[in-house]
């Protein structure tokens, strides 16, 4: 099995080794990541000016390719430039944070994944919700299993799966709830100052809540202590509204 693995935190980043190391012997594993975080990139693509790759050894554990440009970019640039053949599995992450909710739409984890299936590639995309300490190696392990189930329930040609691992204890992961994206709006604050020259200036804070929830989301899974499995679709027309437009009298 040839594997494409990817990531938004970057090509140094522990849960990119972790998953990496759960992985290896499944086959042919290829490496290409940002050279430089690139958290909330969502599918946004390098258009102007060159994309500079390097080959890197990491940390004497695997070889793969930095990309200076985006978690989108790293994907096509490997189906189309760097890998020999098409690779049979695209795998995105560990990203350091849950991508559950509206924060799919923003996700390079995810964006990296979605970029996989639109080329017809079965993708995962893993993350795990942020704890002081972060055991990246145990998460490592758990998506590896969660990978095995996947691959034995036969996971589409073009397919994308979500996976959230919950913050890991004694007690968590309690199991795995298969839900729903959870579409409720978050409340987020923006700090607000004024420069010298009376400018004013935001800062998105980092912190933000989940607006009230439907039972049995994502969401509230993962808040439960379950990992989370949430199948998405590339394809995001609204087919209950097409029937409708199409009546429509279009002058």
């Amino acid at each position: 099995m040839r594997i494409l693995l990817v990531n938004d935190d970057g090509i140094l980043a522990p849960g990119l080794s972790a998953l990496h190391e759960a992985v290896a012997d499944m086959g042919e594993v290829t490496v290409v990541a940002p050279e430089t975080p690139q958290s909330a990139a969502g599918r946004s693509l390098t258009l102007h000016g060159p994309i500079v790759c390097n080959h890197v050894h990491v940390g004497g554990e695997f070889h793969g390719v930095s990309v200076a440009g985006r978690p989108v970019d790293c994907v096509k640039l490997a189906i189309r430039e760097l890998m020999d053949e098409k690779p049979d599995l695209v795998l995105s992450g560990i990203n350091a944070g849950e991508n559950v909710g509206v924060n799919v739409f923003y996700s390079g984890t995810v964006a990296a994944g979605a970029e996989g299936a639109l080329f017809g590639i079965p993708s995962v995309a893993f993350s795990l919700a942020c704890t002081g300490e972060m055991d990246f190696h145990r998460a490592g392990q758990l998506c590896r299993e969660v990978l095995d189930n996947l691959l034995a329930a036969q996971i589409a040609r073009g397919e994308l799966v979500n996976v959230n691992i919950p913050a890991l204890s004694q007690s968590s992961p309690r199991g795995v709830r298969v839900a729903p994206q959870s579409t409720a709006a978050v409340s987020e604050t923006y700090h607000r100052k004024v420069d010298a020259d009376g400018r004013m200036i935001f800062r998105l804070d980092g912190n933000f809540e989940h607006g009230p929830q439907e039972t049995e989301t994502d969401v509230t899974a993962l808040a439960d202590g379950f990992i989370t499995v949430t199948p998405l679709m590339s394809d995001m027309t609204d087919r209950n509204r097409l029937g409708h437009f199409q009546q429509c009298q279009w002058d």
